[in-house]
């Protein structure tokens, strides 16, 4: 398993993101990001895909608390 999925479900618990935030986030389905977070897949460009994903839940989040 590539490091960069320890970190980004690392991030998403730390944060309380679930994997279908993230999939809706994408526009994909859960089961496809659950694939790519246990290694299942690895299509080009998950990482930054995922990671990206979740900054941006993240920063909702900020941005929604701020409000």
């Amino acid at each position: 398993m590539d490091k960069w999925i320890g970190d980004a479900v690392g991030k998403m618990h730390i944060n309380g993101i679930s994997q279908n935030q993230v999939a809706v986030k994408l526009g994909v389905s859960y089961d496809y990001v659950n694939k790519i977070l246990n290694g299942r897949e690895c299509p080009v460009n998950a990482e930054s895909r995922i990671m990206t994903a979740i900054d941006e839940i993240i920063e909702n989040r900020k941005n929604s608390v701020a409000d």
